[in-house]
Protein backbone atom coordinates (compact mmCIF):
# COMPACT_ATOMS: atom_id res chain seq x y z
CA UNK A 1 0.00 0.00 0.00
CA UNK A 2 1.46 3.44 -0.76
CA UNK A 3 1.51 6.28 1.32
CA UNK A 4 -1.36 7.89 -0.44
CA UNK A 5 -3.81 4.96 -0.05
CA UNK A 6 -2.90 4.90 3.29
CA UNK A 7 -4.57 7.89 4.17
CA UNK A 8 -8.05 7.42 2.74
CA UNK A 9 -9.08 6.49 6.09
CA UNK A 10 -8.50 10.48 7.20
CA UNK A 11 -10.48 11.59 3.69
CA UNK A 12 -13.61 12.68 5.09
CA UNK A 13 -12.69 15.01 7.91
CA UNK A 14 -16.55 15.33 9.37
CA UNK A 15 -16.85 11.19 9.78
CA UNK A 16 -13.16 11.27 11.35
CA UNK A 17 -14.86 13.93 13.93
CA UNK A 18 -18.33 11.82 14.72
CA UNK A 19 -15.78 8.78 15.63
CA UNK A 20 -13.02 10.40 17.14
CA UNK A 21 -14.31 13.37 18.95
CA UNK A 22 -13.64 12.94 22.67
CA UNK A 23 -10.83 14.90 24.25
CA UNK A 24 -10.77 12.52 27.29
CA UNK A 25 -8.42 10.63 27.79
CA UNK A 26 -5.58 11.39 25.74
CA UNK A 27 -6.24 15.21 25.62
CA UNK A 28 -5.45 15.93 29.46
CA UNK A 29 -2.77 13.19 29.48
CA UNK A 30 -1.28 15.95 27.18
CA UNK A 31 -2.26 18.94 28.45
CA UNK A 32 -0.69 17.51 31.66
CA UNK A 33 2.29 17.02 30.06
CA UNK A 34 2.10 20.69 28.13
CA UNK A 35 1.89 22.39 31.42
CA UNK A 36 4.82 20.36 32.89
CA UNK A 37 6.72 21.23 29.46
CA UNK A 38 5.89 24.96 28.74
CA UNK A 39 5.48 26.18 25.60
CA UNK A 40 5.99 26.55 22.41
CA UNK A 41 3.89 23.23 21.52
CA UNK A 42 3.55 21.19 18.02
CA UNK A 43 2.03 17.93 17.69
CA UNK A 44 2.08 16.25 14.69
CA UNK A 45 -0.42 14.46 13.33
CA UNK A 46 -3.24 17.21 14.39
CA UNK A 47 -5.64 16.21 12.49
CA UNK A 48 -9.14 18.12 12.83
CA UNK A 49 -7.57 19.84 16.64
CA UNK A 50 -9.40 17.51 18.91
CA UNK A 51 -6.26 18.27 21.22
CA UNK A 52 -4.65 21.14 19.60
CA UNK A 53 -7.86 23.38 19.67
CA UNK A 54 -8.26 22.63 23.76
CA UNK A 55 -4.54 23.15 24.49
CA UNK A 56 -4.69 26.47 22.70
CA UNK A 57 -7.58 27.72 24.79
CA UNK A 58 -5.69 26.73 27.50
CA UNK A 59 -2.92 29.11 26.50
CA UNK A 60 -0.34 27.17 25.15
CA UNK A 61 0.94 28.93 22.00
CA UNK A 62 0.13 26.39 19.28
CA UNK A 63 1.25 24.71 15.85
CA UNK A 64 -0.49 21.67 14.28
CA UNK A 65 0.85 19.95 11.46
CA UNK A 66 -0.72 16.88 9.56
CA UNK A 67 -0.40 16.31 5.76
CA UNK A 68 -3.66 16.08 4.83
CA UNK A 69 -5.43 19.51 3.52
CA UNK A 70 -8.56 18.47 4.30
CA UNK A 71 -8.25 17.98 7.98
CA UNK A 72 -6.67 21.10 8.58
CA UNK A 73 -9.25 22.68 6.52
CA UNK A 74 -11.78 21.68 9.28
CA UNK A 75 -9.29 22.23 11.87
CA UNK A 76 -8.99 25.93 10.75
CA UNK A 77 -12.68 26.05 11.06
CA UNK A 78 -13.35 24.74 14.60
CA UNK A 79 -10.14 26.68 15.56
CA UNK A 80 -11.95 30.15 14.49
CA UNK A 81 -9.89 33.20 15.72
CA UNK A 82 -7.15 30.95 18.25
CA UNK A 83 -3.98 31.73 16.99
CA UNK A 84 -3.18 28.53 16.01
CA UNK A 85 -0.25 28.01 13.40
CA UNK A 86 -1.51 24.93 10.99
CA UNK A 87 1.27 23.59 9.06
CA UNK A 88 0.43 20.97 6.12
CA UNK A 89 3.76 18.98 5.80
CA UNK A 90 5.13 15.40 6.52
CA UNK A 91 6.20 14.00 9.59
CA UNK A 92 9.18 12.86 7.61
CA UNK A 93 10.11 16.17 6.29
CA UNK A 94 8.87 19.18 8.22
CA UNK A 95 11.08 22.51 7.74
CA UNK A 96 9.58 25.12 10.65
CA UNK A 97 11.43 28.17 11.58
CA UNK A 98 11.10 27.71 15.30
CA UNK A 99 11.52 25.55 18.12
CA UNK A 100 9.55 23.64 20.38
CA UNK A 101 9.24 22.98 24.27
CA UNK A 102 7.29 20.49 23.51
CA UNK A 103 6.75 18.03 20.44
CA UNK A 104 4.08 15.49 20.62
CA UNK A 105 1.95 13.03 18.77
CA UNK A 106 -1.28 11.84 20.04
CA UNK A 107 -2.50 9.16 18.12
CA UNK A 108 -0.92 7.05 15.64
CA UNK A 109 1.73 8.81 13.69
CA UNK A 110 5.08 7.41 14.70
CA UNK A 111 2.95 4.40 13.49
CA UNK A 112 2.26 5.56 10.34
CA UNK A 113 5.75 5.37 9.46
CA UNK A 114 6.29 2.33 8.20
CA UNK A 115 9.62 1.48 7.81
CA UNK A 116 12.74 2.56 10.06
CA UNK A 117 13.73 5.04 7.32
CA UNK A 118 10.51 6.76 8.21
CA UNK A 119 10.88 6.46 11.91
CA UNK A 120 14.43 7.47 11.78
CA UNK A 121 13.10 10.62 9.23
CA UNK A 122 10.84 11.78 11.45
CA UNK A 123 12.86 11.48 14.57
CA UNK A 124 15.38 13.47 12.75
CA UNK A 125 12.95 16.66 12.21
CA UNK A 126 11.90 16.20 15.98
CA UNK A 127 15.47 16.67 17.23
CA UNK A 128 15.58 20.16 14.66
CA UNK A 129 12.86 21.43 16.03
CA UNK A 130 13.44 20.72 20.22
CA UNK A 131 14.47 24.01 21.75
CA UNK A 132 17.25 23.05 24.43
CA UNK A 133 15.57 20.95 27.43
CA UNK A 134 12.53 20.57 25.46
CA UNK A 135 10.89 17.38 25.18
CA UNK A 136 9.35 15.23 22.83
CA UNK A 137 6.52 12.71 23.61
CA UNK A 138 5.91 9.56 21.18
CA UNK A 139 3.65 6.62 21.22
CA UNK A 140 2.09 3.22 19.92
CA UNK A 141 -0.02 0.44 21.04
CA UNK A 142 1.74 -2.07 22.77
CA UNK A 143 1.91 -5.08 20.75
CA UNK A 144 -0.07 -7.86 22.47
CA UNK A 145 -0.56 -11.36 21.27
CA UNK A 146 -4.04 -10.79 20.73
CA UNK A 147 -3.67 -7.40 18.39
CA UNK A 148 -1.15 -9.37 16.15
CA UNK A 149 -3.92 -12.18 15.30
CA UNK A 150 -5.24 -12.38 11.82
CA UNK A 151 -9.42 -11.74 12.18
CA UNK A 152 -10.63 -13.27 9.05
CA UNK A 153 -14.35 -12.85 9.38
CA UNK A 154 -15.81 -9.55 9.16
CA UNK A 155 -16.58 -8.28 12.78
CA UNK A 156 -18.58 -5.27 14.28
CA UNK A 157 -17.05 -2.52 15.60
CA UNK A 158 -18.97 -0.09 16.43
CA UNK A 159 -22.40 2.58 15.35
CA UNK A 160 -23.30 6.09 15.26
CA UNK A 161 -24.99 8.83 14.08
CA UNK A 162 -23.70 11.04 10.82
CA UNK A 163 -24.61 14.57 10.41
CA UNK A 164 -28.06 13.28 8.16
CA UNK A 165 -28.44 11.20 11.06
CA UNK A 166 -27.78 7.85 9.55
CA UNK A 167 -27.21 5.27 11.69
CA UNK A 168 -23.32 4.17 10.24
CA UNK A 169 -22.51 0.33 11.27
CA UNK A 170 -18.59 -0.16 11.44
CA UNK A 171 -16.91 -3.20 10.90
CA UNK A 172 -13.94 -4.70 9.98
CA UNK A 173 -10.94 -7.56 9.61
CA UNK A 174 -7.57 -7.44 10.10
CA UNK A 175 -4.12 -9.02 8.76
CA UNK A 176 -0.89 -9.05 10.78
CA UNK A 177 2.71 -9.39 8.86
CA UNK A 178 5.17 -10.63 11.02
CA UNK A 179 7.92 -9.50 9.31
CA UNK A 180 6.91 -6.32 8.37
CA UNK A 181 5.75 -5.72 11.61
CA UNK A 182 2.30 -4.11 9.62
CA UNK A 183 -0.94 -4.49 10.51
CA UNK A 184 -4.10 -3.79 8.03
CA UNK A 185 -6.91 -2.93 9.45
CA UNK A 186 -9.79 -2.77 6.33
CA UNK A 187 -12.90 -0.98 7.55
CA UNK A 188 -16.77 -1.28 6.45
CA UNK A 189 -18.72 1.75 7.38
CA UNK A 190 -22.50 1.02 5.92
CA UNK A 191 -25.75 3.49 6.10
CA UNK A 192 -29.03 3.75 4.37
CA UNK A 193 -28.83 6.73 2.21
CA UNK A 194 -31.95 9.37 2.13
CA UNK A 195 -33.63 7.86 -0.92
CA UNK A 196 -32.80 3.97 1.35
CA UNK A 197 -30.06 2.52 -0.70
CA UNK A 198 -27.50 0.49 0.90
CA UNK A 199 -24.22 2.37 0.78
CA UNK A 200 -20.70 0.54 1.50
CA UNK A 201 -17.28 2.32 1.85
CA UNK A 202 -14.40 -0.55 2.41
CA UNK A 203 -11.11 1.90 3.63
CA UNK A 204 -7.45 0.11 4.74
CA UNK A 205 -5.56 1.17 6.79
CA UNK A 206 -2.18 -0.01 7.56
CA UNK A 207 -0.06 0.60 10.98
CA UNK A 208 3.56 -1.06 12.02
CA UNK A 209 3.90 -1.85 15.45
CA UNK A 210 7.00 -1.81 17.81
CA UNK A 211 8.26 -3.16 20.27
CA UNK A 212 9.30 -2.33 23.25
CA UNK A 213 13.03 -2.82 23.24
CA UNK A 214 12.90 -1.69 19.46
CA UNK A 215 11.45 1.58 20.32
CA UNK A 216 13.88 2.20 22.99
CA UNK A 217 16.76 1.05 20.50
CA UNK A 218 15.07 3.29 18.07
CA UNK A 219 15.44 6.41 20.36
CA UNK A 220 18.57 6.04 22.03
CA UNK A 221 20.48 5.75 18.09
CA UNK A 222 18.88 8.39 17.01
CA UNK A 223 19.87 10.96 19.93
CA UNK A 224 17.02 10.81 22.26
CA UNK A 225 17.23 9.90 25.90
CA UNK A 226 14.00 8.40 27.59
CA UNK A 227 13.08 10.36 30.91
CA UNK A 228 10.04 8.58 31.49
CA UNK A 229 7.53 5.39 29.98
CA UNK A 230 4.28 4.80 30.78
CA UNK A 231 1.25 2.28 29.87
CA UNK A 232 -1.60 4.12 29.87
CA UNK A 233 -2.72 7.83 29.95
CA UNK A 234 -3.00 7.74 33.25
CA UNK A 235 0.89 7.47 33.55
CA UNK A 236 0.95 4.38 35.46
CA UNK A 237 3.98 2.39 34.99
CA UNK A 238 4.52 0.43 31.30
CA UNK A 239 4.37 -3.21 32.06
CA UNK A 240 4.00 -6.43 30.54
CA UNK A 241 0.21 -6.20 30.45
CA UNK A 242 0.17 -2.71 28.92
CA UNK A 243 -2.57 -1.77 26.12
CA UNK A 244 0.15 1.33 25.15
CA UNK A 245 3.52 2.53 25.19
CA UNK A 246 4.24 6.18 25.92
CA UNK A 247 7.48 7.84 26.03
CA UNK A 248 8.72 11.39 27.58
CA UNK A 249 12.32 11.67 26.02
CA UNK A 250 15.07 14.78 25.80
CA UNK A 251 17.24 15.08 22.97
CA UNK A 252 20.69 14.78 23.62
CA UNK A 253 23.16 17.37 22.95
Amino acid sequence: MSDTDNLVEYSDPEIYDLENHDFEPDGTFFLALARRCGGPVLELGCGTGRITIPLAREGFAMTGLDITAGMLALARRKAGDLPIEWVEADARAFQLKKRFSLIFESGSTFQHMHTRQDQEAMLARVREHLAPGGHFVCGALFPQRDMLEDVEEEKEWYTYQNGAGQEVRVSGIERYDPLAQIKTETAFRRWRDADGQDITRRVPLQLRYVFPQEMDALLHYNGFTVVERWGDLDFSPLTAQSRSMLYLTIART
